[in-house]
């Protein structure tokens, strides 16, 4: 005979948090744009243009800001936390690698 399954259905109130996931989009946009200047800048030997320098400025900013917001997704109520925490964790390296490279770049 075939042994039965229960199913255990939660029934909740809670959805995505749209915040934590828009926060997890632009700490991924960050990272994209550090290892593409980062890149860039090893193909010039360190003679980056102004404009690579400007988009890596404009990235750390953007990363900035999706550590914030990610840290705001935390407080939501009735919200899972898989987004918020993947994005405070991501935007939080890729802010702290931009910061490390340009104090890094003006010890230097």
């Amino acid at each position: 005979m075939r042994s039965r399954r229960k199913r255990n259905y939660k029934f909740t109130e809670k959805t995505q948090s749209k915040r934590g996931m828009i926060a997890l989009g632009l700490s991924g946009i960050s990272l994209v744009v550090l290892v593409a200047v980062i890149t860039n800048s090893f193909r010039q030997q360190g003679n980056g243009s102004m404009y690579l320098g400007s988009a890596g400025v404009a990235s750390m900013l953007l990363g900035i800001v999706a550590l914030v917001i990610a840290v705001k997704s935390l407080k939501e109520e009735n919200s899972f936390k898989l987004f918020p925490y993947l994005a405070t964790l991501g935007s939080f390296l890729t802010t702290g690698a931009w910061v490390t490279l340009y104090v890094v770049g003006f010890v230097r």
